[in-house]
Formats: structure tokens, sequence, C-alpha cells
């Protein structure tokens, strides 16, 4: 009977002991084969955007543990990679600069959300001219792929990679189409 109690005590405290995590990526490096422009981006995304931080709880990987997704962080680190790939000049700033030398994005996150197993992003984007003319402002939403196998199998210890997984996918699928939509500013503006 001591034994059924002890080991009934042992699964009590794992189930219901929990820990907070604080997700981002790790350092991430990749390449996207696009062309250098000689031309200048500063990148604007708010602190309320960048200290952004939502809780996910998952019954699969133990409830009692909460994943605090740092989705205003995994963009800058996105941006940080891509576009200066794709701009001599690449800068980044938390307000909107005074007298911008060239195009200004400023990046907000209309929703984030890890459910279903997948995280969903929603990003507006919004591109300024020197003299703030509006080039463009969109929404993309995209999904990434679905972890539900690797939740079941890894429980909370593959929750983290799970989140970061799906959102680096949606992430990516997004700043595929933000690129192209400065590529057809550069053209169509020949800032080039």
């Amino acid at each position: 009977m001591k034994i059924i109690v002890r080991y009934f005590l042992i699964v009590f405290c794992i189930v219901f002991s929990g820990c907070a995590h604080k997700i981002s990526f790790h350092e991430i490096d990749y390449s996207i084969g696009a062309q250098e422009h000689d031309a200048g981006l500063t990148v604007v995304i708010d602190s309320h955007t960048l200290n952004k931080e939502v809780s996910i709880k998952s019954f699969m990987t133990g409830i009692a543990n909460s994943w605090d997704v740092q989705p205003g962080k995994m963009v800058k680190q996105v941006a940080d990679i891509e576009l200066p790939q794709m701009f001599k000049d690449y800068r980044f700033s938390e307000v909107y600069p005074e007298a911008p030398p060239h195009i200004t994005l400023e990046i907000t996150i209309q929703k984030y959300e890890f459910a279903n197993f997948r995280a969903t992003f929603i990003l507006r984007a919004k591109a300024y001219s020197a003299d703030k003319k509006v080039y463009f402002d969109n929404s993309y939403t995209e999904v990434g792929v679905r972890q539900g196998a690797k939740m079941f199998w890894g429980g909370a210890f593959a929750m983290k990679s799970a989140i970061r997984q799906s959102s680096f996918g949606a992430l990516k699928k997004i700043f595929a189409s933000l690129r192209l939509d400065l590529t057809n500013v550069l053209f169509r503006n020949k800032i080039d």
C-alpha cells in the first residue's frame, strides 16, 4: 500500500507541478537566396509588439506548465536574418524615425495563437517612402505545420520545440510574401 501511495504522490507532483518557459528562437541563421539591393530599409517594431507575450497551456503536455511565447522577438529575429540579405543598408528601431533616409517598414502583430498543435501568425506591415508616402499596408496570415505527434510523444519536453518549429514555419511563409511586396516597391519606384 505504501508503494502505491508513493507512486501516486510522484505522479501527482509531476502532473501538477509546473514551470513557465519563455519561448523565442535560439540563434538562427539561414540564407534566403535573395538579390541584395543597393537600398535602405528601417524596420520599426514598437516596444508593445516587441515585448508581447502569449501564454499557452496544453493538457497533452501537462496543464500545470505554461509556455510564454514571445512572438514579437520571433518576428524581429526573422527580420534581422532575412531583410539584411535583401537591403544593403538595414536598420532596426522601436520608434518611427523622424527623417527616414529610405524605406520604413512598420511591423505589428495582429494575432498570435498556438492552437490545434500549430501556430498562427497575423502580421500587419506598412511600408513608407522617405517622404512618408504609403507604398503598401498589408496583413499577412499564415499557419505553421501541425506538431501534434511531437507533442504527444515528447510531452512537456517537446512543447518548446513544437512551438518554435510551427512558429518559424509560419513566419518564413509571411516573410516570403513580405519580401515579394518589398521587391515590387523597389522595382516600381526604381529605388535600387
